[in-house]
């Protein structure tokens, strides 16, 4: 008989679940919808993306160039020196409307076509089918593309909610709940209190304060700013691949595992989460 070690499953959606960040996908769509003006929004979007880079790459680089015996600063410090920038990108989507006009079921049904990490159904329908609850918590702006993409796989999406008008199309404004590391830590630490062993899994900056937090915190795919930010702040972290011989305190009763985890892979997220 095989058992989970956690009660509750969170995970982040946008390459943790999906292959690639899904953003793009969405404003593509919207373009496609507004065809005289496809490609007029298309080199907007593509300013926009340039902008956000080059403004996230700079605060980067003032955190990991400075010295690294200087411990005044943390890795909440880090984190919530992306706050502005995220803010200002947000409003600058809204204000140019990249997402106007869709509809719910066009946003479902291109959630449907988003292609998954290899195991990832596998692994979250085993947990589900084990008891295990399955939460997305994301900072994606459409709740009914994660749906869609979600579907049978998970108990519920936390996210951010397209607004739609009177006729059913998207008006380009966000609904905002997600949008930084604080708030996704802040929603898992009140929801982790409700539920027995939590798992946490993410790939990227905004995920680590929750990863940190869990009683199993797990890192996936190759971000370089995340693992740079975990050398930096000087993150325990142990790698583990499905032949890895694991002999966690979790599995002796205890409630946490010190070093965050890096999975190769979803089948080793389930690894890691089952005991046979």
């Amino acid at each position: 008989m095989s058992f989970y070690l956690v009660d509750k499953l969170i995970s982040d959606f946008d390459e943790t679940i999906s292959e690639r960040d899904t953003i793009r996908l969405l404003v593509r769509a919207a373009a496609e919808k507004r065809n005289t003006e496809k490609a007029e929004i298309l080199e907007a979007w593509q300013e926009t993306v340039e902008w956000y880079t080059a403004e996230h790459a700079r605060i980067c680089d003032r955190w990991f160039n400075s010295p690294q015996g200087d411990t005044s600063n943390t890795i909440i410090d880090f984190l919530k020196a992306f706050e502005p920038l995220e803010m200002r990108s947000i409003a600058r989507v809204m204000g140019q409307r990249f997402l106007a006009g869709l509809r719910r079921e066009e946003l479902w049904e291109l959630g449907r076509q988003v292609k998954k990490r290899e195991d990832v159904k596998e692994c979250l329908s085993t947990m589900r089918n084990a008891g295990v609850t399955v939460e997305i918590l994301s900072a994606n702006w459409s709740q009914a593309l994660l749906e869609g993409a979600m579907e049978g796989l998970c108990d519920s999406v936390v996210t951010n909610c397209l607004l739609f008008d009177k006729n059913g199309c998207s008006t380009g404004e966000i609904q905002l709940s997600v949008v930084s590391a604080h708030d996704k830590w802040e929603h898992f630490r009140a929801h982790q209190l409700q539920t027995g062993k939590t798992a946490y899994v993410g790939d990227s900056i905004s995920d680590l304060p929750a990863i940190v937090e869990a009683d199993v915190g797990i890192l996936v795919g190759e971000n370089q700013v995340c693992l740079r930010a975990i050398d930096r702040f000087q993150i325990p972290m142990q790698r583990i691949t499905h032949s890895s011989n694991l002999s966690f305190n979790l599995r002796m009763g205890n409630t946490k595992h010190e070093p965050i985890l890096y999975a190769d892979s979803w089948e080793t997220v389930n690894y890691l989460l089952k005991q046979t």
